[in-house]
């Protein structure tokens, strides 16, 4: 059931040229993983493996292997964009709570010399996900939450492009 609602969500689409990489942790290992057009798996694998939250939906398996999603690692993953420059991290979460940073200073020291830019949830963001970011009924308000955040930096993310 739950392939069927992320086939239903890509809509038939599969890799193209665009540098798409999405992220899951092999569940055995706990080794990260980096799906793109050249992993050998459908782009609807990819997705599946990557959100397949431990103890809300079953790991995936691919290829001997079971994937569970990639935020298990980290949030942001944002370790694994050594190399490019530059780095725009968007992180559904604070990028600070009571418990500390969400992006570890390593992640962060991985992107060195690149630029990075880091955009996080704004308080209305959420207030929008609730307790349960999981519950389809915070979609919506979810949504329409990062668009009015999506407007607020779109000025300073563009800047940010530019160099």
């Amino acid at each position: 059931m739950r392939r069927a609602v992320i086939e239903s969500r890509v809509g038939g689409l599969a890799w193209n040229d665009r540098d798409l990489r999405i992220t899951a942790v092999d569940a055995d290992s706990g080794v990260p993983i980096v799906f793109d057009r050249h992993s050998g798996v459908s782009l609807v694998d990819a997705v599946e493996a990557s959100s397949a939250v431990p103890g809300v939906w079953p790991a995936v398996p691919l290829a001997g292997h079971r994937y569970i999603d990639g935020g298990v690692r980290t949030m942001a993953n944002a370790d694994l964009a050594a190399g490019f420059d530059p780095v725009l991290i968007l992180l559904p979460q604070p990028a600070l709570t009571a418990a500390g940073a969400m992006i570890a200073p390593s992640e962060l020291e991985a992107l060195a010399p690149a630029r990075v830019h880091l955009i996080s949830a704004d308080a209305a963001s959420l207030a929008a996900f609730g307790t349960n970011p999981l519950d389809p009924a915070v979609r919506p308000p979810a949504a329409r939450a990062g668009r009015e955040l999506g407007r607020a930096v779109a000025a300073e993310v563009a800047a940010f492009w530019r160099g």
